[in-house]
C-alpha cells in the first residue's frame, strides 16, 4: 500500500498530541524499524533541544535517537554551514540554537556585533532593539538571512506569545530583505532531511496532520504525501482545499491496519 523507502514524519498531531501518544504511533515506528525503512521525525520547533524532544518520545514509549530526528533549527544550521563553512552567525535565538550553531563549527557572534556571514532567527524571548538593529545591519552588509519558521505566534497555556515569524518580520522590515524560510510549509526542511538520508523525492512520503503545513511542504519538496486526521486538519478541510494529499488516514492505527500490521 505504501511502497516508499523513506518516511518524513511530523510529530505533533501525528505521533502525539500534547502529552498523549496517538493511536498506532508506537506500532508504526516499530514497523519502520522492522522493515528497515529510512525515516526522520521532523519539527518546526526552534526552541526545544533534541534531548528534550527525544525525552518526550521516550516518556511516551518511543525510544529513538538523534539519527531519527531533524528539527528546523538543525536544518537551518546545516544549510548555513554548507554555504559559509566555518563562518560567523548572528543568532537571534536562545542557547539551544546557539549550541546547534557552535556544534556545526560556526561562530555565534556576540549580540553587540553587527558583522556576520549569516543571520539566523529562531524563537528569542529576549529579543530587543539592539538585536533587531544589529541583525538588520549585518543583512544589509550582505549576510545570509535565514529564519527557522514564519509562525507569527506560539501557543502557550492560556494564550499566545510572539513567535519566530514575528521577530523575522521585524528584521525584514528594518533591513528591507526577505528571509529564507527553513520550516514547513517551505521545502528546505524536507530537502535537508532527504539529503541526510540519501533519498530522492520519488521514494519519500511526508506524513503529517496539517494540509497547509505538512502536505504543502511535501508537495513543494516533490515528495509523496500522507495526511492523518488526528491533528489539525479534518476531512472537511480536505474537501474544501485545493491541496489534495495522495493518502488520507484517520490516524497511524489506520495506516497500520492498511499495511496488514494490526
Amino acid at each position: 500500500m505504501l511502497p516508499y523507502t523513506t518516511y518524513l514524519i511530523d510529530l505533533d498531531g501525528v505521533v502525539y498530541r500534547g502529552s498523549e501518544l496517538l493511536p498506532g504511533a508506537l506500532a508504526f515506528v516499530k514497523w519502520l524499524t522492522d522493515t528497515h525503512k529510512k525515516y526522520l521525525f521532523l519539527t518546526n520547533n526552534s526552541f526545544a533541544t533534541n534531548a528534550q524532544i527525544l525525552a518526550k518520545l521516550a516518556h511516551l514509549g518511543i525510544v529513538s535517537d538523534e539519527t531519527h530526528l531533524l528539527t528546523a533549527g538543525q536544518a537551518a544550521v546545516q544549510n548555513i554551514a554548507r554555504r559559509v563553512p566555518g563562518g560567523s552567525v548572528y543568532v537571534v535565538g536562545e542557547q539551544p540554537l546557539i549550541g546547534l550553531v557552535e556544534a556545526q563549527g560556526l561562530t555565534a557572534v556576540p549580540k553587540e556585533h553587527a558583522e556576520a556571514d549569516a543571520v539566523l532567527v529562531g524563537l528569542d524571548r529576549f529579543f530587543d532593539y539592539q538585536k533587531m538593529s544589529n541583525a538588520a545591519d549585518a543583512i544589509r552588509a550582505g549576510a545570509l538571512f535565514v529564519t527557522i519558521n514564519r509562525d507569527p505566534v506560539l501557543p502557550i497555556s492560556g494564550g499566545f506569545v510572539p513567535g519566530c515569524g514575528s521577530l523575522a518580520t521585524a528584521i525584514e522590515c528594518a533591513s528591507g530583505v526577505s528571509p529564507e524560510v527553513v520550516g514547513k510549509p517551505e521545502p528546505m526542511l524536507l530537502l535537508e532531511a532527504m539529503q541526510a538520508l540519501g533519498s530522492q523525492p520519488g521514494e519519500t512520503v511526508m506524513v503529517g496532520d496539517g494540509l497547509g503545513i505538512d502536505i504543502l511542504a511535501g508537495q513543494r519538496a516533490g515528495t509523496h504525501t500522507l495526511l492523518v486526521l488526528s491533528g489539525s486538519s479534518s476531512r472537511a478541510d480536505v474537501e474544501r482545499s485545493e491541496l489534495k494529499p495522495e493518502h488520507i488516514y484517520v490516524d497511524l492505527a489506520a495506516v497500520m491496519k492498511d499495511l496488514g500490521e494490526a
